[in-house]
C-alpha cells in the first residue's frame, strides 16, 4: 500500500504538466461555482427592503436551479478532459501491464493520481472561489443599491458543502469510469494508442458542396423565421423549434462540409497547396474539421449563447445605471385619471382611504397633464423614423402637454431653477432616447407650432431632458410640450398627478402597504401610484437578477467551449506527435514547425468562433428586444466587457493549448531553434 501511494504521488508530480489545464478548468469551475452559490450569504442582502429581498431570495433560487444544470454539463467537460489524461498516459499504462501489474492495480493508480489533481483542484478552487465571491457580492451589493459600508467578508458554509458535495461525486463518477475503461482496454491498443489518428477520406466533393449550400440556406431561413416570429417559443405555433433546428442542421452540415470545401479550394492552387508545410497543415485541419464536427457545433451554438448572455446582461445593467440617476426625484406620485375620477383633490381623496399626506409628507405639488390635439407623428413627419419595437404604438398618441407653471413647481421640488415663458412660446421637454433624436430634428426643422388654436415659437433651441414626474426608469418622458397656462388649459386634461417628498421619519414601507389597495382599484376607482422604493427596487433587483443569471450562464459557456477546444487540441497533439517527429527528420526546422502547430490551433479555435459571431450579431438584437418590452426600457449595446472576457478566457486557453502542444513536440523531439 505504501508503495502503490508512492507510485500515485510520484506519477502526479511527474505528468503534472499534463495534468495543468485539467486542473485549470477544474480550479475555475470549482471558483464560480462557489463564489456565485455564496450570494445569498452575504448579510447586507438581508437588510434590503421587501421588494429587494423578495427579488434577492429569487435570485438565489434561480441561481441554485441554474447550478444543477450547470454541474451536470462541468460533468460532461470533467469527463472529456479525463480521456485526454487516459489518452496521454496509454502508453505508459501499457507498459505497466507489458510488466505484469494487474489491470486494477492500474486503474487504481490512474484514479489516485485522478484524486490528488482533483483534490488539489477542489482546494485551490475554493481559495479563488472565496475571492472571487467577495467581487460578487460587493458587485451585487451595488446592484441592489445597497450601502457598501455594510459589506462584510464572509465564508459561506452552505456553499462549501454545496459545491465539495457536487464535485465529489463527479470525481467518483470520474474514477469509476477510469476503472471500467482501463479494465476492458487492450494491452495492444495502449501501446500503439500514439500512431492512430483520423483520415481524412472523400469521395465526392460536389456532395460536399452541396451540403454546405444546404448549411447556408437552412442557417437563413432559421434568421427569416425568428425575425419574424421572434426567438420566444409559442404554444400556438412551432416556428420557434422550426427555427431551431433549421439552425441546429445547418451548424452541423457547415461543419460537416466546410472542412473538405476549403481542403478542395486550397489543392487547386497548388502555389499555395505546395508552399512550406501547407500540405501537411490543411489535411491535418481538414481531418480534425471533418472528424470532430459534432464538437464544433456543440461549441458555436455555447459560444452564441455565452456572447448573447453577457452582451445582454452587461448591456442591460450599464442602460439601467444610467437611466436610474435622475428617474427618481419623488417618494410618491399619484395619478388621477380624469375620465374616470374627474376633477379631483388627489390630498383630499387619499386622507379618504387612510393616507395622510400631512403626516407623511414635507412638501406636496399637484399638476396636471393635457393632451394636445397633435399627435406624436405630426412631430416626427418628413424624418426617417424608425422607432424601438416598444415605441410602434407612439405616433399615434396625442402629444403631452404641461403648463409652464406646473413644470416649474416639479422642477422647484427638486430643487432646480425653473424657466421663463412668453405668452407665445413653447419649450419641449424629452428624456427618453428611444424619441429623443426625432424630437430634437423637429426642433431644428421647426420654430413654431399650432395647438387648439394658438400659434407658438419656440423659446429655446434645445430639448430639455427633466424628470417632472416618475413613471419608469429609462422611458419617463417621451416628449412633452411645455406652454404657457392659458394653452394648456385649452387642451384636454389627461391626469392629475400629486408629487410628494417624503419626511426624514417616515417608514416608507407604512406608506406603501396603504397605497397597494388604491392601486388596486385602479380600473374603477383611476387612481395608481408609483413610489421610489418600490420603483427602485424593482429595478435594482430586476438588474441583479438579469445580469446574475445571464454572466453565470455566458462565462461558464465560455469557459467550457474554451476548456473543450484546449482538451481537443492536446488530444490531437498527443496523437499527432510521431508526425511532427518525422517532419522533424526530414529537415524541417523549429520555427516552421512552430508556426504550422500555431495555424492549425488558430484555426481550429476560430472556426466555432466565426459563425457564432454572426449567430449573436443577430441573437443579440432579439434578445435585447424581449428585455426591452420586459423592463419598457431600451437597452444600448455594450460589447467592452463581452470582448475582454473572450481576450481574456477564450485567449488565455488559447494560448495555454499552444505552449502546452508545443512542449509535447519538444518533449519527445527535442527541436534545436
Amino acid at each position: 500500500m505504501k508503495n502503490f501511494v508512492k507510485l500515485v504521488f510520484r506519477n502526479t508530480r511527474k505528468n503534472i504538466k499534463d495534468y495543468m489545464i485539467y486542473f485549470l478548468t477544474l480550479m475555475i469551475a470549482v471558483s464560480m461555482f462557489y463564489a456565485f452559490g455564496s450570494i445569498q450569504t452575504q448579510p447586507a442582502l438581508h437588510e434590503l427592503d421587501a421588494t429587494k429581498q423578495l427579488l434577492s431570495e429569487q435570485l438565489g433560487i434561480l441561481l441554485s436551479s441554474l447550478s444543477v444544470i450547470v454541474a451536470v454539463v462541468l460533468a460532461f467537460l470533467i469527463l472529456y478532459a479525463n480521456q485526454f489524461l487516459l489518452k496521454r498516459r496509454k502508453k505508459e499504462l501499457g507498459i505497466y501491464m507489458l510488466l505484469g501489474m494487474e489491470k486494477r492495480k492500474i486503474a487504481g493508480i490512474f484514479a489516485g493520481e485522478t484524486l490528488c489533481v482533483g483534490i488539489i483542484s477542489l482546494v485551490c478552487g475554493l481559495v479563488l472561489g472565496f475571492l472571487l465571491s467577495q467581487g460578487v457580492s460587493l458587485f451585487s451589493l451595488r446592484l441592489f443599491a445597497v450601502d457598501m459600508s455594510k459589506f462584510q467578508m464572509v465564508f459561506s458554509v452552505s456553499a462549501f458543502k454545496k459545491t465539495t458535495g457536487c464535485f465529489a461525486l463527479i470525481f467518483f463518477i470520474v474514477m469509476l469510469f477510469n476503472v471500467r475503461t482501463i479494465s476492458s482496454i487492450k494491452l495492444i491498443d495502449l501501446l500503439t494508442a500514439s500512431r492512430k489518428n483520423e483520415v481524412l477520406t472523400v469521395k465526392n466533393h460536389k456532395l460536399h458542396i452541396l451540403f454546405l449550400i444546404l448549411s447556408i440556406i437552412s442557417m437563413i431561413v432559421s434568421g427569416i423565421i425568428l425575425e419574424y416570429n421572434g426567438i420566444l417559443p409559442r404554444r400556438d405555433n412551432s416556428w420557434f423549434q422550426i427555427a431551431m433546428l433549421c439552425l441546429a442542421v445547418g451548424t452541423i452540415l457547415f461543419f460537416y462540409s466546410v472542412s473538405v470545401v476549403l481542403l478542395t479550394a486550397v489543392q487547386g492552387n497548388r502555389d499555395v497547396y505546395l508552399k512550406g508545410l501547407n500540405t501537411f497543415l490543411t489535411r491535418q485541419i481538414g481531418s480534425k474539421i471533418r472528424t470532430d464536427f459534432i464538437v464544433l457545433s456543440i461549441v458555436c451554438g455555447l459560444l452564441t449563447v455565452a456572447i448573447c448572455s453577457i452582451s445582454v446582461g452587461i448591456s442591460s445593467a450599464v442602460t439601467m445605471n444610467e437611466a436610474s440617476k435622475a428617474a427618481l426625484p419623488f417618494d410618491l406620485n399619484v395619478l388621477a385619471q380624469t375620465d374616470i375620477c374627474g376633477e379631483t383633490d388627489i390630498v383630499s381623496y387619499l386622507k379618504t382611504r387612510g393616507v395622510d399626506m400631512d403626516e407623511y409628507a414635507k412638501e406636496t405639488e399637484q399638476i396636471s397633464l393635457y393632451e394636445a390635439d397633435v399627435t406624436y407623428g405630426r412631430l416626427f413627419e418628413g424624418q426617417d423614423v424608425d422607432l424601438w419595437h416598444i415605441d410602434e404604438e407612439i405616433p399615434e398618441l396625442g402629444v403631452t402637454v404641461i403648463s409652464i407653471t406646473d413644470f416649474n413647481r416639479s422642477l422647484a421640488m427638486q430643487g432646480k431653477k425653473g424657466y421663463t415663458l412668453g405668452d407665445n412660446d413653447f419649450l419641449i421637454n424629452c428624456n427618453y432616447k428611444g424619441t429623443r433624436r426625432y424630437i430634437e430634428k423637429f426642433l431644428e426643422s421647426h420654430k413654431r407650432i399650432e395647438i387648439e388654436d394658438f400659434t407658438l415659437e419656440t423659446a429655446l433651441d434645445e430639448v430639455l431632458s427633466e424628470t417632472y414626474w416618475m413613471t419608469s426608469v429609462g422611458n419617463n418622458d417621451r416628449g412633452t410640450l411645455i406652454v404657457p397656462d392659458e394653452v394648456a388649459k385649452a387642451c384636454n386634461k389627461d391626469a392629475d398627478v400629486l408629487l410628494a417628498v417624503y419626511k426624514e421619519t417616515v417608514n416608507s414601507d407604512e406608506v406603501l402597504q396603504k397605497m397597494i389597495p388604491i392601486g388596486l382599484e385602479w380600473e374603477t376607482e383611476g387612481y395608481r401610484y408609483t413610489e421610489k422604493v418600490m420603483l427602485n427596487g424593482m429595478y435594482y433587483g430586476m438588474g441583479a437578477l438579469l445580469v446574475f443569471l445571464c454572466c453565470y450562464i455566458g462565462i461558464i459557456f465560455l469557459l467550457i467551449c474554451a476548456a473543450l477546444l484546449s482538451l481537443k487540441q492536446l488530444t490531437e497533439t498527443t496523437d499527432n506527435r510521431y508526425r511532427y517527429g518525422l517532419l522533424q527528420k526530414l529537415g524541417v526546422d523549429g520555427m516552421m514547425l512552430y508556426k504550422a502547430l500555431f495555424i492549425q490551433i488558430s484555426i481550429f479555435f476560430i472556426m466555432p468562433l466565426l459563425p457564432a459571431g454572426v449567430f449573436s450579431s443577430f441573437g443579440i438584437g432579439k434578445v435585447s428586444a424581449v428585455f426591452e418590452d420586459f423592463m419598457n426600457m431600451h437597452i444600448s449595446a455594450n460589447l467592452g466587457v463581452t470582448v475582454i472576457l473572450l481576450i481574456v478566457v477564450y485567449g488565455g486557453y488559447f494560448l495555454a493549448t499552444y505552449f502546452a502542444c508545443k512542449r509535447m513536440v519538444q518533449e519527445k523531439y527535442p527541436i534545436i531553434e
